[in-house]
């Protein structure tokens, strides 16, 4: 049932702000005005997630100040926490609003400084856990909400059985917030299509588990500011570029701190700081801190495909956590790892600055975009990038695609057409995303290919984009119509098929021998990819006189020119022919 409260004194000094994000078109100042004030839409209108995510405005910047106390069991650690929230209405003016805020208590709620009445609506079974806020008197434009709360955070569980959200650790606590947790955290539009700015200020013990702790945030350290006993540090951690609130990261404990100034091959200086849990193994630490030196060459190397690097700063979190999240997250500016960070996986999350960050996805049907991206690049960065691997980039996508079968359960659920939640982080966002690019750089060519994954980036980075705009900018970038393309490899429920690929090598066909009676002439087929069947067809005169790698010259053939067609054929291939030049006249 929802819970009706009144206005109470503020709890602490934390504010969550929220403002309109840049592009979204608004009612005229005039006709808003003259509106009659409505109730903000209580969902952001996604299939996978109906009850999250508000509408009426659109979040700005978020500041997040918030005191973690340990308790003797860390798992009902508490919370002392405001939350400010900069918004702007998109429409007429707004009597209510509602927020994404899941448990924790609420203490004090005010817009623009006045008192504001505030009720909870909670269910875990539909997902939906709303703070509804009633300001003192409609807002309309510009708005600043401000909430006081705290109480013990606890982790949100997925259909799919993982956690999310805030999460105890063996010395702290990881905030992870893949699709919806960060409403375990603070209130605020929890959803990727409105991103803001976020600032967090983090008062936490300085030492923990008998060693130096750390408050981990995204984008830049502003301050590290001990208290006046030393017992506790306050960490600002400021982020100036867009942000979903799916990206952000929270992590206190115990932790080796390394800071280092990143100089990229732009000549751009890029900030650098990463964390890693001081109790992984030493084979763990070896690979992380490989990882960690090797990010000037994984950004150096992506920027040449996807543009210039857009994070304000970057590194890794590398933590000890528990089972229930026990995977890496794109989690901006600084990735999170549990327990280490091999090459391929910091690979793939920072591919992720790019897909999924920089352009997020607008809905969470849209995930096959950044993920489908992620997946490929891990991919074409072992085998172009950094030639590492033995193998092509097309090559070991259709062999993947080939070893599915039709009739796999895997094909039933399309990339961009999910029903359930639970189905989000599977096989067709991740393998079949991955194939969808490969096959797409197929049917278009790589120059195009490569044009639109770098349009996408100059166009929409700091915005949230969806399969509307993808498949639009394919095919302007392409001059393609690639409808049929996109409904077989993203909303049909089965196999899709694989578009025929041109073969590697492009041979010169030639012949061997002298064109005089009694002699043989030999056809050269010139070099061709492994796994291809020849065929040969001469010509003498004009005319077909035989099939096979050699021709008897024959006395009737004195006059005439003699020719030999190489054909190629390979599954999957387009089939591949070349033509010898004319020899001289055939003589005696």
């Amino acid at each position: 049932m929802p819970q009706l409260r009144r206005p109470l004194a503020p709890l602490t000094a934390l504010a969550l702000t929220a403002a309109l994000a840049v592009g979204v078109p608004l009612t005229g100042p005039a006709h808003a005005a003259d509106a009659e004030p409505v109730d903000g839409a209580q969902t952001s209108g996604d299939v996978l997630f109906p009850h999250v995510g508000n509408g009426g405005y659109d979040a700005q910047h978020y500041d997040v100040d918030l005191a973690w106390t340990p308790a003797a069991q860390l798992d009902r650690s508490t919370i002392e926490a405001t939350a400010t929230m900069q918004a702007q209405t998109t429409g007429a003016p707004l009597r209510s609003f509602s927020m994404d805020l899941e448990g924790l208590q609420v203490e004090s709620v005010t817009v623009d400084g006045a008192d504001a009445t505030w009720r909870r609506t909670n269910s875990d079974e539909r997902v939906e856990h709303k703070l509804v806020v009633t300001p003192a008197t409609p807002v309309l434009g510009d708005f600043t909400v401000e909430v006081a709360y705290g109480g013990v955070p606890e982790a949100h569980r997925d259909a799919d059985g993982s956690l999310e959200g805030w999460n105890a650790t063996s010395d702290g606590a990881t905030f992870l917030n893949q699709p919806v947790g960060a409403m375990t955290g603070f209130p605020h539009n929890n959803t990727p299509a409105d991103k803001a700015t976020w600032t967090f200020t983090l008062d936490v013990p300085t030492r923990l588990a008998g060693g130096k702790a750390a408050a981990v945030g995204n984008g830049v350290l502003a301050s590290q500011t001990p208290s006046a006993d030393g017992a506790r540090t306050t960490w600002v951690w400021d982020q100036p570029r867009q942000m979903a609130s799916e990206l952000t990261i929270i992590s206190i404990g115990r932790y080796a701190a390394y800071h280092d100034t990143i100089r990229l091959a732009s000549g751009r200086e890029l900030p650098e700081w990463t964390f890693v849990d001081p109790t992984i193994s030493d084979d763990d630490l070896a690979t992380t801190l490989a990882s960690r030196a090797q990010q000037k060459n994984i950004i150096d190397r992506l920027e040449t495909i996807y543009g210039p690097y857009p994070g304000a700063a970057t590194g890794l979190v590398v933590d000890v956590v528990p089972d229930g999240i026990n995977y890496a997250l794109e989690t901006q500016d600084r990735s999170f790892f549990p327990s280490s960070a091999d090459r391929s996986t910091t690979v793939h999350e920072i591919t992720h600055q790019w897909w999924g960050d920089a352009v997020s996805p607008r809905v969470w049907n849209d995930i096959w975009i950044n993920e489908g991206m992620a997946t490929w690049s891990e991919t074409n960065y072992a085998n172009t990038l950094a030639g590492t691997s033995q193998t092509t980039t097309a090559e070991e996508f259709y062999d993947e695609w080939a070893g599915e079968p039709a009739g796999s359960d895997a094909w039933t659920i399309p990339p961009a057409a999910m029903t359930d939640s639970a189905d989000l982080f599977g096989f067709q966002t991740y393998s079949r995303g991955a194939m969808m690019y490969e096959a797409l750089r197929t049917v278009i060519g790589d120059d195009d290919f490569h044009t639109f994954i770098r349009a996408w980036q100059d166009r929409y980075s700091g915005t949230s984009h969806g399969i509307d705009d993808f498949t639009a900018l394919a095919e302007e970038v392409s001059g393609r119509d690639l409808d049929a393309f996109f409904t077989d490899w993203l909303l049909d429920a089965d196999k899709p098929a694989w578009p025929l690929r041109d073969q590697v090598r492009d041979p010169q066909a030639r012949i061997a021998g002298q064109p005089v009676v009694g002699r043989t002439l030999r056809a050269v087929p010139g070099r061709h990819d492994a796994g291809t069947r020849l065929s040969y067809r001469w010509e003498v005169g004009g005319r077909k006189v035989a099939y096979g790698r050699t021709l008897a010259v024959r006395a009737k053939y004195v006059g005439r020119r003699v020719k030999v067609t190489v054909v190629s054929t390979k599954d999957g291939y387009r089939t591949l022919r070349s033509t010898s030049p004319l020899t001289s006249p055939v003589r005696r």
